[in-house]
């Protein structure tokens, strides 16, 4: 691996821990941050800051080649919301890549973006590279296990939330007595479990799952100690996450909230499709 790497930073901790882990490995880390998400700290946890609106892909490119990137990691979220409020600020190498997408899927874009950018020289790493240890393992991550009233809501939300994620809609399904109560969309996971919330009240399971297709350098599902304070505060019973591709940030943190909320955390394998 080079001695510099890239972390191009969209919103929430995830991008802070690349960086933390990056840099204990002894790497010099560029922070590229995406302006209007990225946390302002994060410049404070890299050797290099340089900031940039969504949609800069030219300016993008130009930074990567002005510090000598070979290879970057992707992190942090940024929706597909820019494409309705942010479009008009793409660049033409924005545009060029939006045009050639056969749709509007997250997959599809930023397939293209990487591929732009190996044409550069810079290879896309999976975004898991240095935090393999916080990939949720499979079975239960709390003392608490599934009750079976519980895992025929995980049985249901499995499917739901696969096939969500399939069809780039979301990743996040809440059940609650094997009915499908919300879905993820473009408000993401926490706003999804507070409507879920207002619709069905306590009781709720959380399922979340990665595409079939999943492109470990920016399809990773997360889940951080702000989603767990959600599922606290809606009273929630279990979060089902799939096992191997979802990172459990502050893992240490995040299960003693989930202990003191007596919230079940399980790590679950969908069946072979």
């Amino acid at each position: 691996m080079e001695s510099t790497i890239a972390v191009i930073a969209g919103s929430g901790r995830f991008p802070f821990h690349v960086a933390k882990e990056a840099r204990r490995l002894g790497l010099r880390v560029v922070g590229i941050g995406m302006k209007g998400w990225v946390d302002k700290n994060f410049q404070n946890s890299v050797d290099a800051y340089e900031e940039i609106e969504v949609g800069k892909l030219g300016q993008l490119l130009s930074l990567l080649k002005q510090h000598a990137i070979t290879q970057a990691i992707m992190a942090g979220k940024v929706t597909k919301s820019v494409l309705f409020h942010a479009g008009m600020t793409f660049d033409a190498e924005a545009l060029r890549i939006v045009q050639k997408t056969t749709d509007a899927s997250v997959p599809s874009l930023l397939g293209a973006i990487g591929e732009r950018l190996s044409q550069a020289g810079v290879h896309l790493l999976d975004s898991s590279i240095f935090l393999k240890d916080s990939l949720c393992p499979e079975g239960p991550a709390t003392p608490r296990s599934p009750t079976a009233a519980e895992k025929d809501d995980i049985a249901v939300g499995i499917q739901a939330a696969r096939a969500l994620a399939h069809l780039d809609i979301g990743q996040t399904v809440v059940v609650k007595n094997r009915v499908v109560v919300a879905v993820e969309a473009l408000e993401g996971t926490d706003s999804a479990i507070r409507r879920a919330y207002q619709l069905a009240g306590k009781g709720l399971v959380v399922v979340k799952m990665a595409s079939l297709k999943q492109d470990r350098r920016f399809d990773l599902p997360v889940v951080g100690t702000e989603t767990i304070a959600v599922l606290q505060e809606v009273s929630a019973t279990c979060l089902a996450v799939e096992a191997h591709a979802t990172m459990l940030l502050d893992r240490a943190t995040l299960l003693t909230q989930a202990r003191t909320a007596d919230l079940c955390i399980v790590g679950v394998v969908a069946p072979k499709q």
